[in-house]
């Protein structure tokens, strides 16, 4: 499917002010609540929200598996940013069982042996542009390049091989960034790889990935009916890193960045809901530390913002909308957020794209989202 370039599209007229943006946003958000109203279900019972967080998305992935594995399924699956590629990995895998394909996040980091002299994810964060996407086409149409994800996991040195061969490609791509460009990176080229996008409109649960529409100033909610590799783009367009993403006339940027966790669309919908389960891993003080290197102090530039966002939306959630945390407390649904741990020595690597990280990430998600499901066996199918 051919991919609409932000750069192409043209730009916005300015606001007058940002008191004008705020307040549009909230007429939206009002004019948003009526609709819901009217098409509110009240049949879902069960909510899994999925938020943002890209380095560490390993974690969600981990827990993810831990419920496919457990056979708990969801009546509505809720995400916002990388979240979304969790949960697509889960219900609509390509080619691969859910299991397998969550496992299969592992595979998008970079060996340790080349992450510890090179500290980019350049697999994940590629060169955009006509001739790129040309050199991309070329490369996987060569079987020597496709890498082979059960050898990756197993032979380190076979993964070595593998993200060499990945940074040679990388490093002799094109680029199409210019000084005009609004983002460094091609978004997410590889989507169409993992994910069967004819297959998201007949899973089980309502299914939702929302993004921020820069145009109108209102948080979308694309429902598993609509949603294209296009729609993915616009979710995931985190700026800086992908610029906004044009998508029928509209811009947009990842809804995690104004919405972790989209509460309120969810409740608002599924107005009866019992159980509400988050897997946020932004909402956490441990991303709120001092930078190892430069380059690491560019990375916690992005998510220490959106550590505080996130932990004020479950709260501020939890307060105003559902009155607690509990049921047998007054509250209008169970709200559960799974906790991860990770050890203490391994804190400041837990935004690393290493392959080191992403398997414990991955194991660790894993292992918490074992517990919790059978801690609260009863509150889950």
């Amino acid at each position: 499917m051919a991919r609409k370039r932000a750069a192409s599209a043209a730009k916005p007229e300015p606001v007058a002010s940002a008191l004008s943006h705020r307040s549009r946003y909230k007429a939206n958000r009002a004019a948003k609540s009526e609709r819901n109203a009217l098409r509110s279900d009240n049949r879902a019972r069960t909510a899994l929200v999925l938020g943002g967080g890209a380095p560490n998305m390993a974690l969600m992935a981990g827990a993810v598996a831990a419920f496919a594995d457990r056979g708990i399924v969801f009546d509505v699956v809720s995400t916002s940013g990388a979240g979304s590629l969790a949960g697509l990995l889960w219900l609509a895998p390509k080619g691969q069982a859910p299991a397998e394909a969550l496992r299969s996040v592992v595979t998008m980091s970079i060996s340790d042996a080349i992450y510890r002299l090179f500290p980019v994810n350049y697999k994940v964060f590629q060169k955009p542009g006509t001739w790129a996407d040309l050199w991309r086409s070329a490369l996987a149409a060569n079987p020597y390049f496709a890498a082979r994800p059960r050898d990756y996991e197993q032979s380190a040195p076979y993964a070595l091989w593998a993200d060499w061969m990945a940074l040679w490609a990388a490093s002799l791509s094109p680029s199409g960034v210019t000084w005009s460009s609004w983002g460094l990176c091609a978004p997410t080229p590889f989507i169409e790889h993992l994910i069967d996008f004819d297959r998201i409109r007949h899973v089980a649960p309502h299914f939702y990935l929302n993004a921020y529409n820069v145009t109108d100033h209102q948080i979308d909610d694309f429902t598993k009916d609509e949603i294209t590799p296009d729609h993915f783009r616009a979710a995931l367009a985190f700026p800086f890193i992908y610029g906004p993403y044009e998508l029928n006339g509209k811009l947009y940027y990842e809804g995690a960045v104004v919405d972790c966790l989209n509460f309120k669309d969810l409740v608002e919908r599924h107005r009866r809901l019992e159980t509400i389960v988050v897997l946020d891993v932004l909402g956490s003080d441990t991303l709120i530390r001092p930078p190892r290197d430069i380059y690491d102090s560019w990375m916690l530039s992005m998510i220490i913002p959106l550590v505080e966002t996130a932990e004020d939306d479950i709260e501020l959630f939890a307060v105003k909308y559902n009155n607690g945390w509990r049921r047998n407390r007054g509250a209008k649904a169970d709200l559960f957020k799974v906790d991860f741990n990770i050890p203490e020595q391994h804190r400041a690597e837990v935004l690393d794209w290493s392959a080191s990280n992403a398997t414990r990430l991955f194991d660790i998600g894993y292992e918490s989202g074992l517990s919790f499901s059978k801690a609260h066996a009863d509150k889950l199918t």
